[in-house]
C-alpha cells in the first residue's frame, strides 16, 4: 500500500471511526494520561497556570470533537480524572520501586533552616529490605562556629504509614566517630541511628537543634522501601485524593465550568425564543361572517355554469338560457 492508497484509506475509514464508542474510549483515556503528566506541574512555579489549564482542557476537547450534551461531559469528566488519578499513583510507584539507593537529603537555607546549622548527606543503609531488619541512618552536621557533638540534639523522624494511620516517632542519633567524622561540628560531624523496622512504608528525614530555638530540618523521602510495590500504589492513590487534595479540586472546578456552560447555552436559548414574535391563536368566524361565507359559496355554485350559445351564467337548474333562451339538454 503506497502513501496514496493510505491515505485514502483514512479518509474513509476516520469518519466512520469517530462515530463508534471506541473513538470516546480511546481519546478519553489519551486525555486522562496528559491530565496525569501535566499535573505533575502543580508543583513547580506554573501551578496555578497548571490548575486552571487542567479542567479546562478536559471540556474543551470533547466540545471540539463534537460533545454537547451535558451528561456526557460529566460521564467525560468522572473518566478522565479516574484515569488521571490511577496514572498519577503509578508514576510515583514505578519510581521509587526502579530507585536502587537512597538520595542523599540536606537541609536548605529558606526551608526551616537556622542559620548556622546545616545538614547534610542524610541516607539510611541499605535502601531496600525486609521486615525486621535493621537500618542505619546517617548524616553530616555542619555549623558555622565550634562545636562539640555533644552539644546538638541531632534526630532522625521517622514515619509509619498503615493504611491510613501516619505514625510519627523520633529518635535521638548519636555521633559517629570516624575519619571522616570530626569532633568539632565545623568540620563536619557525622550522626547514626540503627533502627529495625517492620513491613510498613516508612518516610523519614532529619533534623537538629542547639538545645534553644534554632532549628534545622532536611527534606523527607520514602524509605527504606520494604512494603510491596502495591502498598505504595495505594498510599500514593489515598495520597493524591485525600491528602494532597489536587485532583478533587481540579473535578470541582471542571464541574464549575459544566455549569457555566449549561447556564450560558439555557440563557441564550431563552432570549433567542423571546426575540420571536408570538403566533396569534386562531378565533372562530362569528355568525355574520359564517353567513356572509356560505353565500359566497352558494354563489360561487351558481355561477359555475355558463350558457354555450350566448355565455350567460346559468344555474344548475335552469332548462333553458334565461338570456338568449336555447335550451339544456341533460
Amino acid at each position: 500500500m503506497n502513501r496514496e492508497e493510505l491515505l485514502a484509506f483514512l479518509r474513509t475509514w476516520l469518519p466512520k471511526f469517530r462515530k463508534t464508542i471506541w473513538f470516546r474510549i480511546i481519546y478519553l483515556v489519551v486525555l486522562g494520561i496528559i491530565v496525569a503528566q501535566l499535573y505533575l506541574f502543580t508543583a513547580s512555579a506554573i501551578s496555578c497556570l497548571i490548575i486552571l489549564l487542567i479542567p479546562v482542557l478536559v471540556f474543551v476537547i470533547p466540545y471540539w470533537l463534537g460533545e454537547r450534551k451535558i451528561r456526557r461531559f460529566a460521564g467525560n469528566g468522572a473518566l478522565v480524572f479516574m484515569i488521571a488519578i490511577l496514572v498519577a499513583a503509578a508514576m510515583p510507584t514505578q519510581a521509587i520501586l526502579a530507585q536502587s539507593n537512597a538520595v542523599p537529603l540536606r537541609s536548605f537555607p529558606d526551608f526551616r533552616s537556622a542559620a548556622g546549622l546545616n545538614l547534610t548527606n542524610g541516607t539510611v543503609q541499605p535502601y531496600r529490605g525486609v521486615p525486621g531488619q535493621t537500618f542505619t541512618f546517617r548524616v553530616n552536621l555542619t555549623t558555622a562556629g565550634n562545636g562539640t557533638p555533644d552539644a546538638f540534639n541531632v534526630t532522625l523522624n521517622l514515619t509509619a504509614v498503615d493504611g491510613f494511620a501516619f505514625t510519627p516517632t523520633s529518635y535521638r542519633m548519636a555521633y559517629s566517630p570516624g575519619p571522616i567524622s570530626s569532633p568539632n561540628t565545623r568540620n563536619g560531624t557525622w550522626y547514626e541511628r540503627n533502627v529495625t523496622l517492620g513491613g510498613s512504608i516508612y518516610i523519614y528525614g532529619f533534623s537538629v537543634n542547639d538545645r534553644g530555638r534554632n532549628w534545622t530540618e532536611t527534606v523527607s523521602d520514602a524509605g527504606p522501601i520494604i512494603a510491596s510495590g502495591w502498598s505504595f500504589y495505594a498510599f500514593f492513590l489515598y495520597y493524591l485524593v485525600a491528602v494532597q487534595g489536587g485532583f478533587p479540586a481540579e473535578l470541582v472546578l471542571y464541574l464549575g465550568i459544566i455549569f457555566l456552560w449549561w447556564y450560558m447555552t439555557r440563557a441564550r436559548e431563552r432570549v433567542m425564543r423571546a426575540g420571536r414574535p408570538a403566533a396569534k391563536p386562531e378565533t372562530p368566524p362569528t355568525k355574520p361572517e359564517r353567513k356572509e361565507a356560505t353565500e359566497r359559496t352558494k354563489a360561487g355554485k351558481a355561477a359555475a355554469f355558463t350558457c354555450t350559445n350566448c355565455g350567460a351564467d346559468v344555474s344548475e337548474s335552469d332548462q333553458k338560457c334565461p338570456s338568449c333562451g336555447a335550451a339544456f339538454e341533460d
